[in-house]
C-alpha cells in the first residue's frame, strides 16, 4: 500500500489565494486532487483558475453554495464514480489550516490501518494559539460526545480526516448539508464500529481564524442539535415517571382507613406503577436513540433487569429518605432519580443496546 492508492479532496468556498499553492504540493504526493468549488462566483475563478491545469487536478463545481456538508457529499461521489480503485480519501480545508506534512502524516497512519478512519487532531488542552471559541466549542464537544455516546477523540470538527473507499458510500448518505455534517459522520462511523485513530497536527490560524467560515451561532445550533434532541426525548420517560408519581402519591395518601396498607406503602406503590408506565416508553424510545441493531430479545432480558434493579433502587430510597428527613415525596424522587439516570444511561448504551455487531465480537 502507497500514498498513490488515496486521492485528496478538498472542500473550497471562498478560497484564499494560499490553497493554490497548497494544492499544488498535494499534487506531487497524490495521483488525485480533488477540488469542490462550492458556488464561489466569479470572483474567486482566478483561484481555481490557477490550479485547474496542474496535474491530477479535477474541479467540481457548485451553481450555488450549498455547504461544507454537500460539498464534501459531491467530492465523495465523484471519488466513488472516477477512482472507484482507490484505498481511501483524505479531505482537508481550504483555509490553510492543514499542511501538506500533516495530511500526509495522517494518510501514512491511515495505511497502518486501512480499516479506520484517521483524525488530524488539534491540541486543545495546552496549544494557546487556538482561538477561544474554537478552544471551548471543541473541548466542550469532545465531553459531551464522551458521556452521551461512548465516542473518545480530542478534535471533533477537524477537517483533516483519511476514510477508507469500503464505508465512502455510506457516508454520501448521511444527513447534513453544512457543518453539522462532519458531526454527522462521526456518529455514523461509530454506529458502524469503524476503528477511530488520531494524528496529532499542526495548529494553524491565519489572522485568527477570520477566514473560517463557520457561525458560532447558527452552526453550533446544528450540531449540538444531536445532543439536545437525545435529551428531549430521554427526559420524556423521566417526566413521564415524576408526573404519574405525584398524581398517585395524593391518590394513595387520600384513600380511606380501608386502605391503610396502601397509605402506608404508598411512595413504593406510586413508583411502580409510575416506572411500568415510563418503563414501556423509554424502552422503545432507547431503542431508536442507540440506534440499537440487537433484537428484543437480547436486548428486552437486559433492559427488563436494569429497570427491575433501579426500580427497587428508586422505591427503597425515595421511600427511606422521605421517612427520615420527612421531606418531599416528589423532589426527593427527582433527586434521587436524577442520579439513577445517568447511571441507567451508561449501563444501556454500553450494555442494554450495545450494537449486534459489537456483540458478536465478544
Amino acid at each position: 500500500m502507497s500514498m498513490e492508492q488515496l486521492i485528496a479532496l478538498v472542500p473550497a468556498y471562498c478560497p484564499e489565494p494560499s490553497m493554490v499553492e497548497s494544492v499544488k504540493e498535494l499534487a506531487e504526493h497524490f495521483p488525485a486532487v480533488v477540488i469542490v468549488d462550492d458556488g464561489c462566483g466569479p470572483e474567486y475563478a482566478s483561484v481555481f483558475d490557477a490550479v485547474k491545469d496542474v496535474p491530477g487536478v479535477q474541479i467540481v463545481h457548485h451553481p450555488e453554495n450549498k455547504g461544507k456538508g454537500r460539498a464534501l457529499k459531491t467530492g465523495f461521489s465523484y471519488v466513488l464514480e472516477h477512482y472507484p480503485d482507490a484505498l481511501g480519501v483524505v479531505t482537508l480545508d481550504a483555509d490553510g489550516q492543514h499542511t501538506v506534512k500533516d495530511t500526509l502524516a495522517c494518510c501514512e497512519k491511515f495505511l497502518e490501518n486501512p480499516h479506520s478512519i484517521v483524525f488530524g487532531c488539534r491540541d486543545f488542552e495546552s496549544d494557546t494559539k487556538i482561538p477561544p471559541r474554537s478552544r471551548f466549542g471543541n473541548r466542550l464537544t469532545s465531553r459531551l460526545m464522551k458521556f452521551f455516546c461512548d465516542i473518545k477523540l480530542s478534535d471533533t470538527q477537524t477537517g483533516l480526516r483519511v476514510h477508507a473507499m469500503e464505508y465512502l458510500k455510506d457516508l454520501v448518505e448521511v444527513k447534513g448539508e453544512r457543518y453539522e455534517y462532519e458531526m454527522n459522520v462521526i456518529f455514523a462511523l461509530k454506529e458502524m464500529d469503524v476503528p477511530f485513530v488520531e494524528v496529532p497536527i499542526e495548529v494553524i490560524y491565519l489572522d485568527n481564524n477570520a477566514s473560517s467560515h463557520f457561525n458560532p451561532i447558527r452552526d453550533s445550533l446544528k450540531i449540538y442539535k444531536v445532543f439536545i434532541k437525545f435529551c428531549i426525548s430521554s427526559f420524556g420517560s423521566f417526566i413521564i415517571d415524576i408526573v404519574i408519581f405525584t398524581i398517585l402519591c395524593k391518590l394513595f395518601l387520600a384513600t380511606s382507613e380501608e386502605g391503610e396498607l396502601l397509605r402506608r406503602y404508598y411512595i413504593p406503590a406510586a413508583t411502580a406503577v409510575a416506572r411500568i408506565c415510563s418503563g414501556m416508553f423509554n424502552y422503545n424510545f432507547n431503542r431508536w436513540i442507540f440506534k440499537s441493531r440487537s433484537k428484543v430479545s437480547s436486548s428486552g432480558p437486559k433492559y427488563l433487569l436494569v429497570w427491575l434493579i433501579q426500580l427497587c433502587i428508586s422505591a427503597l430510597s425515595v421511600h427511606g429518605l422521605v421517612k427520615w428527613l420527612k421531606g418531599n415525596e416528589t423532589f426527593t424522587k427527582f433527586c434521587v432519580d436524577t442520579l439513577l439516570f445517568f447511571i441507567s444511561y451508561k449501563v444501556q448504551q454500553l450494555w442494554v443496546f450495545k450494537s449486534a455487531k459489537k456483540e458478536s465480537k465478544a
